[in-house]
């Protein structure tokens, strides 16, 4: 990103060269769609005219025009599988760019991080898989529908070009409020969702402390303030649909009356003098409709764009954080690694979720952060990995300053989140990270129990984060990427958490297998970790209690 910010709509719009190819061949196939339509509505009009003025029934007219319609619809639907393709395509290259980012940002833990890049992903898709298509189809089939009106009947077309100019300018009347509604909606939704997890999280202890009522009330105070925020998002959507159809209705009356005027010879058409021509009529009436077709799913789709507005504007600022300063020397081997009196708040925060903390780390080994839900670990861990900074006191790598330690931390160190991020892609893919890559051998063994409930094994398509897969097996594929490339610190946070205990045993051996030849940092829950722990830190509220050693 460069440092002159962009604009949201530049932004948005830069991605659009990423399925470039997609939107041009979808934009053929929606106008050979509308040809097929309207040669479709031609012949009808030819059948029905000839039928109600003459009462002669020719099939071949009606054949024709079923075989034309039958076409608008097969170059319609592979338009759409273009142009969802398109959309999935942008935005997996988005979550691939923005994630990072998202994860290492100072204001923003684990958990925020990952619905971050989740509803964004959700509020971006839409804009590029449908209302960027529709804006190219109504103008690319709108100009097409205006070009054959005006040949047939001009002032059809000048109705027709009324209603294009109108109808986008309301719009955008309206797009002007949307967009802040969903920026609120967005900041809402995530601000909220991290505040429910945190509640399920901790929901023994709430229990625990008899502390339930009051953080039903608070709960469901919050949860009203966010039905308030979707139910203004989806009012602005309707009324937007109720005046779109409104001037649609207004537009196709006034073609009709003008039509049935002219018919009737009170108002001259341009065919009045010979006798107006019936099938003309028929043929504009039937094509009207259409016009308007690809203009209602634009309107339908605005929302779509204001979403995706107000979540660019959102993540441009995390996206164009300043860099720090790179530094040489950054494949130096590990000598040493400690903390000593680190401190650290989130942004906007009195509560410091880090309180002078000390600890002297191992060359290599297993070392167990533990503590109740809150009370920092994830922080640390994302500190260790030179994802946060900010902080007070001390992180040196090889008696370091604390800058150079954080880009030695964050070039030498891998991350395992609790929440697996999986690429949209071949689980091939997602091990070895190299789309042309056919290796397979020398994978860890665990990978076994995924492969062989998959019919297609390695290439085995997954999407939206892995949906194809559960926690277990999203977990399993990370961990075998620390595997294959392990770097000298690996940090893991709550690699077993929700999982079977199946997968716990198989996980654990390969943690203490990479722990043989790693500094391995992990903080969890489970009391397994505590036999096999080199080194044992304990937190509480961000306070440290105790540094024990095996």
């Amino acid at each position: 990103m460069s440092s002159k910010s962009l604009t949201a709509t530049g932004w948005l719009n830069k991605k659009l060269s990423e399925a470039k190819n997609f939107y041009i061949f979808a934009s053929l196939l929606s106008l050979v769609s509308a040809a097929s339509f309207i040669v479709f509505c031609w012949y009808l009009a030819q059948f029905s005219a000839t039928w109600l003025t003459s009462a002669i029934v020719n099939p071949n007219y009606l054949l024709i025009s079923l075989v034309f319609l039958v076409s608008r619809y097969v170059f319609a639907h592979y338009s759409s599988v273009l142009n969802y393709d398109a959309g999935s395509l942008i935005v997996s290259k988005i979550k691939k760019e923005t994630y990072p980012s998202l994860l290492n940002h100072n204001e923003l833990d684990s958990t925020t991080a990952t619905l971050y890049v989740t509803k964004i992903s959700d509020d971006l898709k839409p804009y590029y898989a449908f209302f960027i298509p529709y804006a190219i189809a109504s103008v690319l089939v709108g100009i097409l529908i205006l070009v054959v009106a005006f040949f047939v009947e001009k002032w059809v077309s000048v109705i027709l070009f009324v209603a294009l100019l109108v109808i986008p300018m309301q719009m955008i009347v309206i797009g002007v409020g949307a967009e802040s509604l969903h920026k609120k909606h967005i900041n809402l939704f995530l601000k909220y969702s991290a505040v429910f997890y945190n509640r399920l999280q901790t929901i023994a202890e709430i229990v625990n402390l008899d502390n339930f009522k009051p953080q039903y009330k608070f709960l469901e105070t919050k949860s009203k303030a966010l039905n308030k925020a979707t139910t203004n998002v989806m009012s602005v959507a309707i009324l937007s649909s109720a005046i779109l159809e409104l001037f649609v209705t207004l537009s196709i009356a006034a073609i009709a009356i003008y039509f049935g005027m002219s018919l009737l010879g009170i108002m001259p058409g341009a065919s009045y003098n010979a006798g107006y021509n019936f099938q003309t009529a028929l043929f504009l009436l039937t094509l009207s409709p259409y016009f308007f077709f690809y203009l209602r799913k634009f309107v339908s789709a605005y929302h779509d764009r204001n979403r995706a507005l107000a979540a660019a504007k959102l993540l441009i600022p995390i996206l164009e954080t300043e860099k720090p300063t790179e530094h040489k020397g950054l494949d130096a081997d590990m000598k040493s690694l400690s903390i000593k009196d680190l401190s650290f708040a989130y942004p906007n925060s009195p509560v410091k979720v880090l309180h002078d903390i000390s600890l002297d780390f191992p060359q290599k080994g297993l070392v167990l952060v533990k503590g109740i839900s809150g009370s920092g670990k994830s922080t640390l861990l994302k500190i260790c990995s030179g994802s946060l900074f900010g902080f007070e006191g001390n992180l040196t790598v090889n008696n370091q300053p604390n800058d150079w330690t954080t880009q030695w931390l964050k070039e030498n160190s891998s991350y395992m989140n609790q929440f697996p991020f999986i690429f949209d892609g071949s689980i091939r893919y997602n091990v070895y990270l190299n789309e042309n890559s056919s290796e397979t051998k020398d994978y860890p063994s665990f990978l076994d129990k995924i492969l062989a409930k998959k019919t297609e094994s390695w290439e085995t398509e997954l999407s939206h984060n892995g949906k194809q897969l559960s926690g277990g097996e999203r977990q399993l594929i990370t961990l075998a990427r620390l595997v294959l490339y392990p770097k000298p610190i690996a940090i893991l946070d709550e690699p077993t958490a929700n999982l079977d205990s199946e997968t716990i045993d198989i996980i654990i051996p390969e943690i203490i297998k990479l722990a043989e030849k790693s500094l391995v940092i992990l903080a969890s829950h489970e009391s397994k970790f505590d036999a096999v722990a080199d080194k044992i830190i304990e937190l509480n509220w961000g306070e440290q209690m105790q540094i024990s050693k095996q």
